[in-house]
């Protein structure tokens, strides 16, 4: 055979079982919590079931037959193991490379990813936490009391989750997974529910410090899409430590190997090359090899990434509650993410030193040549620096520019957050196809850009395109602000808000079935939109933001009523149209800011 199937090596745990079983494994021991189906590590090596290398170890098959591998690297890189938790987890968090070379003296740290396996009805596990730094995360765990502070996911069946070096976790009671790492075994606990071991009745150590020195704090949330490959293959993750695949069998298909692959078959049954494998089974694709595979199966397939390093942007959405890092491709497509909390109650060099250490994990995968970032106005371009941001408020005055440029080593622009969006939304969004795009944003205030020829017309102040306070009546409410009559005070989410509950309403969205005030909103913001159309006479007008969610209750009425507003041969002439990269397109945008 080509193939090259692997025996695992079982694991006991405190929180072990016999529930594995169930995933097609054989054991009689007991407690065990662990199969460990691709391992070369000393502690637990899988061993080659079958064919010519039958007998041997992993570790000793990459020593010995490096052509079976493709790759350059001194030990096996990579760990596969099924978890069936019988129980909770410790809370816990894993070092980086770096960090696992100076405090263990290991090659790795552990980078590792989840597939959900099975998860009860409501399953949830811990993903991250909110304590705002290193020092009070500490505090909380030598205190005892860390888990007020931790992040509850809700899981199910099929979902997939990267857990990137640094990220307090655990895996919960009866939460089964796949979890594809690092080959490595370093971990740090940090909280143990005070759990004894049953024969020697102590409890386990913990390992406070080197945990602190390990963690994101304030918690980085990763997110990465799912990227279809073709019709059966969908790309899961692709990190600098190992790239995961889901292979959805359904028919007779043909792959190859370039470098070698691991699969593993979490459902069905797999044939391979005329032989046939049922759940549980984790094979050794070898490098330069085709195979044919056949059945009815869902397998997940991982091996070594590319050390090539594509050019890519970062863009940074920075608002006044969470703040997102993204890798942004040289086409615009959104890579890969770091969400955190801005907290702008702290120094700004909390923020800037957490984007520094995002930037960084990114420039191991990716030659990243700019960054850019979007925040709330007013802002000061010509200086890099915030004014008078009213959700920014202990940051007013400061600059961002300059110290973001210092710590990165790399070009850094800021820009309106409502500018980057249109810039987006004109580059690879609705208005990609047309010379001149305005974009409004309808959301918790109004904003807007101006982009001609994919060039954003930022005016002599930076402030062209900021139409919220616009007048379009003489009277409305006071704003600390805003102009008296306003746009933003009279059809933003706020002020939708506010008529809501002075109704008595539940939200915005109620409020708008009602005929008079949906009448009112959209009398009020076409209004704004025809002011638009006659001053720049743009292509197209792009409506994005929050209250676009509710656009199929006012849509068509809009419409009509900005044609009602405008010089008879403009109607029609200028179209209406919905974003189409939705919450990304801050991010996008200002990744790609001149």
């Amino acid at each position: 055979m080509k193939i090259i199937p692997l025996q695992p090596h079982y694991q006991y745990r405190l929180w072990g079982g016999d529930r594995l079983k169930r995933f097609g494994f054989c054991f009689d021991e007991v407690s065990i919590g662990e199969a460990w189906t691709a391992s070369a590590l000393p502690q637990g090596s899988s061993v080659v079931s079958a064919g010519l290398h039958i007998g041997t170890t992993l570790d000793d098959l990459y020593a010995t037959h490096p052509e079976l591998f493709g790759i350059n690297s001194p030990v096996f890189p990579l760990l596969i193991k099924w978890i069936d938790p019988n129980d909770d987890l410790s809370i816990q968090v894993h070092p980086d490379d770096e960090l696992a070379q100076s405090l263990e003296g290991q090659p790795y740290g552990k980078n590792e990813c989840w597939y959900i396996l099975d998860a009860p009805e409501g399953g949830e596990i811990i993903y991250g936490h909110t304590f705002e730094s290193k020092e009070t995360l500490q505090q909380a765990l030598e205190a005892g009391d860390v888990m007020s502070g931790l992040i509850r996911r809700p899981v199910s069946r099929g979902d997939f989750l990267y857990v990137p070096a640094g990220t307090v976790h655990a895996l919960t009671k009866d939460v089964s997974v796949l979890e594809i790492q690092q080959s490595s075994d370093t971990t740090y606990r940090l909280y143990d529910y005070g759990r004894t071991e049953p024969t020697t009745g102590r409890t386990r150590d913990l390992h406070v410090n080197q945990g602190t020195l390990a963690s994101f704090a304030p918690h980085l949330d990763y997110v990465e899409p799912a990227l279809s490959l073709n019709h059966f293959r969908t790309q899961l993750t692709r990190n600098p430590y190992f790239f995961v695949e889901k292979w959805t069998i359904e028919r007779e298909e043909s792959v190859s190997t370039d470098t070698f692959r691991l699969l593993s078959v979490v459902e069905g049954t797999l044939e391979i090359d005329g032989s046939s494998f049922d759940i549980g089974a984790t094979l050794l694709l070898p490098a330069g090899q085709s195979f044919q595979l056949d059945g009815t199966a869902t397998c997940l397939v991982t091996g070594v990434s590319s050390p090539t390093k594509q050019k890519a942007r970062i863009g940074i959405d920075l608002g006044g509650t969470n703040t997102r890092i993204a890798v942004v491709s040289t086409e615009g497509r959104l890579e890969k993410q770091y969400k955190l909390k801005t907290q702008p109650h702290l120094a700004l060099d909390t923020l800037l030193n957490q984007i520094k250490l995002a930037v960084e994990r990114f420039q191991l995968e990716y030659d990243i040549t700019h960054v850019g970032i979007a925040a709330p106005g007013p802002l000061d371009l010509k200086r890099g620096a915030f004014l008078t941001p009213p959700n920014l408020p202990n940051w007013h005055h400061q600059t961002i520019v300059e110290p973001l440029c210092t710590l990165l080593g790399l070009p850094v622009t800021l820009e309106n957050d409502a500018n980057a969006a249109a810039l987006a939304e004109a580059k690879f969004g609705a208005g990609r196809h047309v010379d001149s795009v305005f974009y409004v944003t309808v959301s918790t205030g109004i904003g807007g850009g101006f982009v001609y020829k994919q060039n954003l017309i930022s005016g002599a102040h930076g402030s062209a395109g900021e139409v919220g306070n616009m007048i379009i009546r003489t009277d409305g409410p006071a704003h600390p602000t805003l102009n008296v009559g306003a746009l933003e005070t009279h059809a933003s989410g706020t002020a939708l808000h506010e008529r809501a509950r002075t109704k008595g309403m539940t939200d915005s969205m109620t409020l708008l079935t009602d005929e008079i005030e949906r009448s009112t909103f959209v009398e009020d913001l076409a209004t704004g939109l025809a002011n638009i159309i006659h001053t720049v006479d743009p292509d197209v007008i792009i409506l994005g933001g929050g209250v676009t969610a509710s656009a199929p209750l006012y849509w068509n009425q809009l419409q009509d009523a900005v044609a009602m507003r405008v010089y008879p041969h403009l109607r029609g002439a200028t179209p209406l149209v919905l974003q189409q990269l939705h919450g990304d397109a801050g991010v996008i945008g200002a990744a790609f800011l001149p």
